[in-house]
């Protein structure tokens, strides 16, 4: 197995979830799942369930010396829901074990952080008085957004992606239209200060938009991004069903935006500073989505438990992942394959992603994030701090 010696099987499933809903599972039915499992998972087993009776054991004595100054565990939850104002209308009774409860808590922070049908129109006459003022400047252009807004995955303070195609814009002075669309955009009032990135891969021109102080980033003749968008809400569409509120799976866009909001309170959602862009994040939760075995083989539906399956993508990927060997590709329903075999191996940055374009397979679309050995140490933090709170919480039930 890639993980221990270095070969590679192409295309086969991860199957790796210490943490999981197996526990009324018959020993007949944990052992043919252990026979399924890697030899790097097997390999890892013992040592770690010991590890994990260890610490259940002691959190276990720690729980019942814990003097918080609660008298129940009701004021303890309510407490709790100041500190996370998404849980306030969560009933906590209602719920039998931990996994439900992180269910429930996913689900709830997913529709607190997510764009109500108002902030998206406020964010769409932005973009319409974008749209007017260069139109007025460069009669031929169209101004189509992008990325996380054209998706609605987009956190509350998310940038507007932008681009604008234009024929007379791409037969002129790259720099010269960079500056006249700046100059434009101040003196419509749209702005008051404009960055102009043109030395870049691809040159764009960055501001605050005076109303609603919208960060917008806009960019010239750049249609992928356009395609991308297309394929991720044909993957939000097609994933597992329509999912709530006819958004798409709802598994999908649970692990996408809490992905995103973990990520970008550490300052780890930019690739230009090292870290993991949207369109990987969105790539790497659809692969999860799609190499899950339980999923694959219908034993579980992954929009009721979107607790453990945030807790279980956080593990994969900051745990179990051999980034130095394998990449990651959505095309046929999901596989992983050689890094070696497709000659993006680097021995100088061995451990850093690998996510095929699903509309270019020649292109890596995480190569730029250098600093990614920070985010999988992330996530890996994400998950202890996760399981660790679910044996806790299992205590007060």
């Amino acid at each position: 197995d890639p993980l221990i010696n270095g070969s590679f099987e192409e295309a086969v499933d991860f199957i790796p979830f210490t943490f999981s809903d197996s526990d009324g599972e018959s020993s007949h039915d944990k052992e043919k799942d252990r026979q399924n499992e890697r030899e790097w998972d097997r390999g890892k087993r013992d040592q770690g369930r010991d590890d994990v009776r260890h610490r259940t054991k002691r959190k276990h004595d720690l729980l019942f010396d814990f003097d918080d100054g609660y008298a129940n565990k009701k004021q303890r939850l309510d407490a709790s829901s100041r500190k996370a104002p998404w849980v306030t209308g969560i009933d906590w009774d209602k719920h039998k074990n931990v996994a439900e409860m992180l269910h429930a808590e996913v689900k709830a922070f997913v529709h607190w952080i997510s764009p109500s049908p108002v902030e998206d129109e406020v964010r769409g006459l932005i973009v319409t008085q974008i749209s007017n003022t260069v139109k007025a400047s460069f009669p031929d252009a169209r101004v189509l957004p992008f990325g996380s807004y054209e998706t609605k995955l987009y956190l509350p303070l998310g940038d507007i992606d932008l681009v604008i195609l234009s024929d007379s814009m791409a037969y002129s002075n790259k720099v010269n239209v960079l500056h006249a669309l700046a100059n434009t955009l101040k003196r419509s009032g749209v702005t008051s200060h404009v960055t102009i990135i043109a030395k870049a891969k691809v040159p764009i021109v960055k501001f605050v938009t005076t109303h609603g102080r919208f960060h917008v980033d806009i960019s010239l003749n750049q249609s992928n991004g356009l395609l991308s968008g297309k394929i991720i809400n044909g993957f939000l569409k097609d994933m597992h069903g329509n999912g709530a509120e006819g958004k798409g799976s709802m598994a999908l866009r649970s692990l996408v935006m809490v992905t995103k909001a973990f990520l970008t309170q550490r300052s780890m959602n930019e690739v230009y500073t090292g870290g993991l862009g949207s369109y990987s994040i969105v790539c790497l939760a659809v692969s999860f989505l799609q190499m899950h075995p339980k999923i694959r083989n219908g034993e579980i539906d992954p929009e009721k438990n979107l607790g453990v399956l945030a807790m279980e993508f956080f593990e994969l990927y900051g745990c179990y992942f051999n980034y130095d060997e394998v990449g990651i590709s959505l095309r046929d329903g999901g596989m992983y394959f050689s890094k070696r075999k497709r000659g993006w191996y680097d021995y100088d940055r061995r451990g850093i992603l690998s996510l095929e374009d699903p509309a270019d397979p020649s292109n890596d679309i995480s190569k730029g994030s250098y600093g990614f050995h920070k985010v999988r140490t992330a996530f890996a933090g994400a998950h202890g701090i996760l399981t660790s709170t679910a044996y806790l919480r299992a205590g007060m039930i």
